[in-house]
């Protein structure tokens, strides 16, 4: 079963989440949203992942019901799988010197509303660090993203000193 890792602003942990290959078969649309419940107290989290299950983002629901008893705990919150209780991801001072810049002609492409407000932001003076920030992402999900579309040539990076 497909593992996605993802970090929880409320638990303020790193956590592992089982995708079953079903629910990954039976999309036609993507980015998709899945949701998960855990924690302590219980919460949702949804992330929304694309074709190769890289998380495009997340948000962290409150569970409301009428007693406690009717809220179950998803099979994998309950797993050994370890977690990091770091507050925030490690990011070295190197990274954060990282400036995208768009590289291709953006007009016969296909983008999905993130990338294309990403790629806006990639103006080859503004950090990744900056880009994840004014996007609301966590750092490692924005790098992962420009990654992705590094890969399809549309971005480059340079270090700014």
């Amino acid at each position: 079963m497909p593992v996605v890792y993802t970090y929880c602003e409320k638990c303020k942990a790193y956590i592992a989440i089982d995708v079953p290959p079903d629910t990954i078969q039976r999309q036609t649309v993507f980015p998709f949203p899945y949701s998960y419940i855990h924690g302590d107290p219980t919460h949702v989290i949804t992330i929304y992942l694309d074709q190769d299950l890289v998380e495009r983002g997340h948000e962290v629901s409150e569970i409301h019901a009428a007693n406690e008893a009717e809220v179950t705990q998803s099979p994998a919150s309950t797993s050994s799988t370890p977690t990091t209780s770091t507050a925030t991801p490690m990011v070295g001072t190197r990274s954060r010197r990282i400036v995208p810049r768009v590289i291709a002609d953006l007009d016969k492409q296909k983008l999905s509303i993130t990338e294309f407000r990403m790629l806006s932001l990639c103006d080859g003076k503004t950090t990744l660090q900056e880009i994840a920030e004014k996007m609301g992402l966590q750092f490692f999900i924005a790098m992962r993203m420009l990654l992705d579309l590094q890969k399809r040539g549309l971005v480059d990076f340079e270090k700014r000193f």
